[in-house]
């Protein structure tokens, strides 16, 4: 889904553009209560523990260089914009001193668990955002975009002339949900069978080869200019594709009943830059990044706080 917002109190771009989750395959959660209460905490924790696993399996692929590598500021907050990208630009000097010492195979081993890493803290914080462990799933996310970033980057890419960015410490801050009335089949975006039918789990990474369909859209991406070449191999998270859909009214709202029905890319405004050709072929081959993983962020967005009295989602 794709959704477009105006600007509002928080300082949102008009024209804006993101890419959504609808909803989470699985059991529906309850709408309230203290039973929600308990399906948020069960799912949270369970979320925590697995980017907490991911993360030490890092860890252990890294071995003795994990003490080497670059470490993490804190406190994870600061206001300050020329602070923040102060540490930016000494941690980005870091990873590359650091992962050039790192053997090509070391670095193919960690991608699928830092991403699943990254993934779980994410799935965490919108589990627990009203939970005494808040601030456990802001560190997990942090903790893991930080080395995420460090050694594969968080590329903005350019797509259908239009810049995005998944990056996850952006989007993790930005609290902000979609709620939709949906009936639908769910496909894994792996393998294309039904989600109840195939071995892919849910919100984890794997292979997945680039294709074009008959629309000649990017089987990865659903855009027809985009980064990725047709043949080649991508790590890709496993989601759950909606088919069959009958849709019904969708607004953006600050606590979404299915807490995963979040923002997973959003366009990005890079102002004159965008016409630079050279900024323009660094997107399109994934060297154009982020770097908001490499230091503190200046606090969470609450949607709560913002006037969307003239907002609504819409299709493409």
């Amino acid at each position: 889904m794709r959704a477009r917002k105006k600007r509002g109190s928080m300082g949102i771009d008009r024209g804006l553009s993101f890419r959504m989750m609808l909803l989470e395959y699985g059991p529906i959660p309850p709408s309230g209560g203290p039973i929600r209460e308990r399906f948020l905490d069960h799912h949270g924790r369970e979320s925590l523990r697995d980017s907490s696993d991911a993360y030490a399996e890092v860890l252990s692929l890294l071995g003795d260089r994990a003490d080497l590598m670059p470490t993490l500021p804190f406190p994870l907050t600061e206001k300050d914009d020329l602070a923040r990208r102060r540490i930016q630009r000494q941690k980005r000097a870091e990873w590359m001193d650091y992962a050039n010492r790192l053997d090509r195979s070391t670095i193919e081993a960690i991608e699928p668990h830092i991403k699943r890493a990254v993934s779980a803290a994410v799935a965490a914080l919108n589990y627990l955002e009203d939970h005494p462990l808040r601030e456990d799933a802001h560190r997990a996310i942090h903790r893991a975009a930080f080395v995420k970033r460090g050694l594969f980057g968080c590329p903005i890419v350019l797509r259908d002339d239009e810049f995005w960015t998944d990056c996850p410490i952006n989007l993790s801050h930005l609290r902000m949900g979609v709620s939709v009335g949906v009936v639908s089949d769910f496909e894994c975006s792996i393998c294309g069978c039904l989600v109840e039918d195939c071995d892919h789990q849910m919100g984890r990474v794997y292979p997945k080869t680039a294709r074009r369909d008959a629309d000649d859209e990017c089987t990865l991406c659903a855009a027809v200019n985009c980064e990725h070449s047709v043949g080649e191999m991508y790590m890709s998270e496993a989601r759950a594709n909606a088919r069959d859909v009958r849709l019904g009214e969708a607004s953006l709202v600050a606590r979404p009943r299915y807490p995963q029905a979040r923002i997973v890319e959003m366009t990005k405004d890079v102002s004159m830059a965008g016409d630079d050709e050279l900024v323009r072929h660094a997107a399109k081959h994934m060297s154009l990044n982020c770097d908001a993983d490499l230091g503190p962020c200046d606090g969470f967005n609450d949607m709560r706080e913002w006037d969307l009295s003239n907002s609504r989602p819409s299709d493409r």
